[in-house]
């Protein structure tokens, strides 16, 4: 009977939510309708699709993410567009913003202003939390795969989690020469003025080795399973830099001379074991692993094919994806398919004030020196990689802290002597609350999640005299809070899902909305269930939390996903069984969310 009454409430947990994201998408798509052409139907033209003042002149290129463009102007201003054109906010920065951003999976946007305040500004332009550095950034924040953030003021590095919570910070010694870059095992890698390069990963370690001179750009490729990286020159040398994880701390990188380019590089990207570079005189190289030539081409800037024949490093980018290879300069694109055979070239007839970006759509963002956001649709083959329901393609890779290694106490029995217990709780929060878990993340994420789930697989699990009494995981699920990422989000709505205790369930609920990333969706599945009727386990106080976690989600991400959220919430507010005071407080919560407009569809 017990079976029967929880498999009914679990059909219609995913009927409700199926109705919800069904109801949503068929919103989403009568107001796309009714008010905007779809771009995405758009021919492929050299007129622009759309077109809009910003009022200000736009140096570096546009932050594209999640179907919009984030621009930083030289008066400090912050704005954003949709895909469609609408404009999306504009964000007072307290003071003039640098022109060194950053944008999450989530599309959240780091800014910092000339004042040295960091600040985090979800989708619609709301801010998140700030930080004070006390002085101005100045190169670009790099996002981690679970959104984390690489912070560089000086000669410090400081790492945070996507809601702002300290990892670690570490005093590089010598300052960054310029804008360091994320690899592909997710650490970041950077040149110091100090003539170091090096790789720093997600829990802090550092690995470094010293270069001869300071070269002009770094090319992350995958060599052989093996990370590695082309530094590259402004006299046209290579030299590469393997990353040997088996060699011993401190080891673990080695250089060689890997020959020259034909002329000085303005831009480079790579794409698993091959790089592609553009040179300054307009000609487009694509190389593999060893730095052999596979293949050269003349972009539109080539003087053969009537362009300016002189590029400078301020005028270039690139994009090699699995689409093919991008040359993009500040008077159009060139693009070329893998094997060196051109697609198309687009020319732009106005004169840009800083490099277009190209969208995983295949549109082209070109800011001009009259101030005006131009956008083109130049590409009719979009990326083919997986991509959210909510957002763009999913990060290259996971930190496995969804799943880490097991912890130094996993063997040892006497970790659930409350005794025990006790004195490694405050160890793990002392160095959580200190910002400085660094090295230690693996082994306390791994410390927490065994405990908070000790009774996940193991049939003897008592109810009576549980091995972690529920005021004790609560206490560890406040921590694993506290340094938690989008990879432990997983593990807490299993919790949720599972535990018996409804106080350890609130703690979840509670605990997901201080990671503040779900951009899956995926919580709501495991909220659903308070819908289910005549639920025997339905808890006032957890319905509260479910909806204080839900309206956390929202405001990180916006919408869509927002959109969603609210209608769970609307359903939560007639539930019958609910007391009137929890009522008046979810939908206090829900009003509050309408204020900030984040049940509007963005089109």
């Amino acid at each position: 009977m017990s079976s029967r009454i929880n498999r009914n409430f679990k059909i219609f947990k995913y009927l409700v939510l199926a109705a919800i994201m069904l109801f949503t998408a068929a919103g989403n798509l009568a107001a796309q309708n009714t008010q905007r052409a779809d771009p995405l139907r758009s021919p492929v033209g050299a007129a622009p699709l759309w077109e809009t003042p910003i009022g200000d002149t736009i140096r570096g290129m546009p932050h594209l993410q999640a179907s919009s463009a984030v621009l930083v102007g030289e008066s400090g201003s912050v704005r954003s567009f949709f895909i469609s054109g609408t404009p999306l906010w504009n964000f007072d920065a307290r003071g003039t913003a640098v022109p060194y951003i950053a944008r999450s999976y989530e599309a959240a946007t780091y800014i910092c202003n000339t004042n040295g305040v960091f600040m985090a500004i979800n989708r619609i332009g709301r801010e998140l939390w700030r930080l004070n550095l006390e002085k101005p950034i100045s190169h670009s924040p790099v996002v981690g795969w679970d959104g984390r953030v690489f912070v560089f003021i000086d000669s410090v590095i400081t790492c945070r989690t996507a809601s702002g919570n300290s990892l670690w910070t570490l005093d590089l010694v010598s300052t960054v020469a310029f804008s360091p870059m994320i690899d592909h095992t997710g650490s970041v890698a950077a040149i110091l003025q100090n003539m170091d390069f090096i790789k720093i990963n997600q829990f802090s370690y550092v690995e470094r080795i010293k270069l001869d001179r300071l070269p002009v750009m770094i090319v992350s490729i995958s060599d052989e399973g093996r990370q590695s990286y082309i530094l590259l020159y402004q006299s046209g040398e290579m030299e590469k830099i393997v990353f040997n994880n088996s060699a011993v701390e401190g080891r673990k990188l080695t250089k060689s001379s890997l020959g020259s380019l034909p002329a000085p590089p303005v831009a480079s990207a790579d794409y698993h074991d091959q790089f592609a570079v553009t040179l300054r005189d307009g000609r487009t190289l694509c190389l593999n692993s060893q730095g052999k030539t596979l293949w050269t081409k003349n972009s539109h800037e080539a003087a053969e094919e009537k362009g300016s024949g002189n590029l400078t490093m301020n005028q270039a980018a690139m994009i090699y994806d699995e689409r093919g290879v991008y040359s993009i300069s500040v008077r159009g694109i060139s693009a070329f398919t893998n094997e060196g055979r051109r697609r198309f070239v687009h020319r732009l007839s106005i004169e840009c004030s800083g490099v277009p970006a190209l969208s995983d759509e295949g549109f082209l963002y070109a800011c001009g020196r009259d101030n005006i956001l131009r956008v083109y649709r130049v590409d009719s083959k979009p990326r083919a990689i997986p991509q959210s329901r909510y957002y763009g393609p999913e990060p290259e890779g996971t930190y496995g802290m969804g799943n880490p290694p097991p912890s130094i106490w996993s063997t040892d029995n006497s970790r659930y002597n409350e005794t025990e217990q006790a004195k490694t709780y405050a160890e793990i929060e002392a160095v959580i609350r200190s910002g400085q878990i660094g090295r230690n993340e693996p082994n306390y994420v791994g410390y927490l999640m065994e405990m908070i789930g000790f009774f996940i697989g193991n049939p003897q699990t008592s109810q009576v005299r549980p091995l972690v009494r529920p005021e004790q995981r609560i206490k560890l699920i406040g921590l694993l809070a506290h340094v938690g990422s989008r990879e432990t989000v997983p593990f807490l709505w299993n919790i949720f899902d599972k535990d018996p205790e409804p106080a350890v369930r609130r703690a979840c609920a509670d605990a997901i909305g201080i990671i503040g990333v779900d951009p899956t969706g995926r919580s709501f599945y495991s909220y659903s269930f308070l819908l289910s009727p005549n639920n025997p386990n339905i808890d006032s106080q957890l319905v509260l939390a479910a909806t204080t976690s839900i309206a956390k989600l929202c405001r990180f991400s916006g919408p869509p996903l927002a959109t969603d959220g609210i209608r769970i919430i609307r359903y939560f507010t007639n539930l019958p069984s609910l007391p009137l005071g929890v009522k008046t407080q979810i939908q206090n919560e829900l009003d509050g969310l309408f204020r900030e407009g984040l049940d509007q569809v963005l089109q």
